[in-house]
């Protein structure tokens, strides 16, 4: 009994000690202050005043990707609204910052607290002072916004595509939508045919792309000619000197002063690609359109200059309205003085929006980025700007024409786009394809009646397709083929793997880049000792082990040829068309796979005959499930 006393009572004390000491060990924990360090201290005023300086003071390029103008522009801005009394410093801001984050705010959209924290301002102080500046700006229309005088426009003049048959025309006239935040019971209104609320925005702009004339503000709902009837009516709106005009759409309708187009005629610029005019109609809707084109490029640099027009808003709709004409006011006053600037030629000097591709064009394009990819320069599926600055250089050496790197990239997305279509309808039941023709045929029952859901992809059945191999070398890897895809059917029932196969499939893993190698041997590893903990299989020769290293040693030979060779397409074709007991058309059917997927066929080249027929016959299976 004394015994069993003792040892509670050691017990009892031995648990009073741990709680004691828990509890002193929470207590010091509690008592011991979390010091957080105080941030250095920045001098603000100094800190703001060289943000400021680094972008007036420094390069044009970064002044111009601030806040959208050089700093010659941003100072004559500033003396004018000095000079004219519109804007004053004061003591808590001085006039050019009140101006720089203005033009920061409206450049990118810029949400006040994001240029306060630049500026080291609260965001009531941004907001109060972003008003003033607006009105200021909203202030210098009358100078800076004109409608156009009697005389022939110098553009027109000089041209005999337009002289002297537009010699009357002073501009055009076009309208575009602008998204709007608007209360929730109000919406329905500014709703348009896209189905999101926007504003529905007119402008006249003349042919040295200055806005004439805007009417910012109606719904979106409303049609094109109501806004244009509420402008011609309202008190100093909109006015058309005598005997001259301006060009409209079609929407637009015939009236005094507004020529449109002709209706039932071709009328946009792609339509004539390749094809001229044939009659007087269609020659007046291409020099009709093409003149036209100068309000949508006027749209175009407004919304590249100022990313506010063509993103969410987030003041309220009278801001949105004023914030509108405010950029048209500057982007005036912009051309007025450098009608020439780096967003007018990333428009295209003196042209069209779009550059205009001939079929030469073309093909000299896809020939060149052809061999640019043979070359291994398309990284990551993407073309570096070297090899656009090549077909730059070479259409402008062979055929004169002023060609930007912008334009081959946005022509590759057609090009793109044609090839989907392409590879969309040779998948589609009822059509096959003539390799020895490059064309896609079917019977006239599948082809009208595709035709009738689809009639833009006339051009491509029962037609030529031009330039089908480049195309298949420059965008075919570009396209989602869905080779990867398994499902539980096509799972290998048969015999169980061996270790030949389970190296062979590593190694077609790694050349695909599915799994690093050297991960691959670590996983291996450490599954390998993992496993031998639990049950170590003690039957593995020595032989097994020196047959998996030599193959291992393969994979890393093989690893290291691919990482110093680029795949060469020729000797691809060759190696592929020297198996023997396949037919021709299978053998293609496996180059162009191959050549969709650069890794694999690298794989394929370093491999042995009898894991090439393998390879073969595993594709022969996937395409025959």
């Amino acid at each position: 009994m004394d015994s069993s006393s003792d040892d509670e009572t050691a017990m009892i004390i031995g648990a009073a000690t741990s709680a004691l000491a828990a509890g002193y060990a929470v207590l010091e924990a509690y008592r011991t202050p979390i010091v957080i360090p105080r941030p250095p201290h920045i001098n603000r005023d100094q800190a703001r005043e060289n943000y400021m300086d680094s972008i007036l003071y420094g390069s044009s390029s970064y002044c111009i990707d601030q806040i959208r103008m050089d700093q010659d522009i941003f100072f004559r801005l500033l003396n004018t609204l000095t000079v004219r009394g519109l804007l004053h410093p004061t003591i808590h801001m001085s006039l050019r910052e009140q101006l720089l984050m203005f033009l920061q705010i409206v450049g990118y959209n810029l949400r006040f607290r994001t240029v306060g924290g630049y500026l080291y301002r609260s965001t009531e102080t941004i907001s109060r002072y972003f008003s003033i500046v607006l009105d200021a700006i909203l202030k210098l229309y009358p100078e800076l916004v004109h409608l156009p005088n009697q005389s022939t426009p110098p553009e027109i003049l000089g041209n005999q595509r337009y002289y002297p048959w537009f010699a009357d025309c002073i501009g055009a006239i076009d309208g575009t939508h602008i998204l709007a935040a608007v209360p929730l019971e109000i919406q329905g209104k500014f709703r348009g045919r896209k189905g999101i609320p926007t504003q529905n925005v007119l402008a006249a702009i003349s042919f040295d792309l200055k806005f004439s004339y805007v009417l910012a503000g109606w719904e979106g709902s409303a049609h094109d000619s109501r806004v244009l009837e509420d402008a011609l009516s309202r008190p100093g709106g909109l006015q058309v000197p005598k005997d001259k005009y301006y060009l409209v759409d079609a929407g637009y309708g015939i009236r005094n002063g507004f020529i449109p187009p002709y209706i039932g005629v071709r009328y946009h610029l792609k339509e004539y690609d390749g094809n001229p005019p044939q009659n007087e109609k269609e020659l007046f809707n291409l020099r009709h359109s093409s003149l036209r084109t100068t309000i949508e490029r006027g749209f175009g640099i407004l919304k590249k200059r100022f990313r506010v027009i063509d993103n969410d808003p987030f003041w309220d709709f009278k801001t949105q309205v004023d914030v509108v004409l405010a950029c048209c006011i500057l982007h005036n006053h912009i051309m007025g003085i450098t009608p020439n600037d780096r967003f007018i030629q990333e428009m295209g000097r003196k042209g069209e929006k779009q550059f205009r591709w001939s079929k030469p064009m073309e093909h000299m394009m896809l020939q060149i980025l052809a061999e640019e990819v043979k070359l291994g320069n398309r990284p990551n599926n993407n073309f570096r700007q070297s090899s656009f600055t090549r077909v730059v250089d070479a259409i402008k050496e062979k055929f004169g024409a002023t060609c930007l790197p912008d334009h081959v990239e946005n022509h590759l997305r057609t090009v793109r786009a044609s090839w989907s279509t392409i590879v969309a309808i040779r998948g589609r039941s009822g059509f096959s394809w003539i390799e020895d023709l490059k064309m896609i045929i079917a019977s006239p029952t599948v082809y009208h009646d595709y035709i009738q859901k689809n009639p833009s992809h006339d051009k491509f059945i029962h037609k030529k397709i031009d330039f089908y191999d480049e195309m298949a070398l420059v965008v075919g890897k570009d396209m989602a083929t869905g080779s990867f895809g398994k499902t539980f059917t096509d799972i290998n029932l048969g015999a169980p793997l061996t270790v030949d196969d389970a190296v062979n499939n590593i190694t077609e893993l790694v050349m695909q880049k599915e799994i690093p190698y050297s991960n691959a041997s670590s996983s291996e590893t450490n599954t390998s000792s993992c496993g031998a903990k639990q049950h170590r299989k003690r039957n593995r020769s020595s032989d097994e082990i020196e047959k998996i290293s030599e193959r291992l040693a393969e994979v890393a030979a093989a690893l290291t040829k691919l990482s110093t060779n680029k795949l060469d397409v020729s000797s691809l074709y060759d190696e592929i068309m020297k198996m023997k007991g396949y037919e021709e058309e299978f053998l293609a059917s496996v180059f162009d796979h191959l050549v969709q997927n650069e890794m694999l066929a690298k794989s394929f080249i370093v491999k042995s005959d009898r894991l090439r027929l393998n390879f073969l016959e595993d594709f022969k299976k996937q395409r025959q499930t």
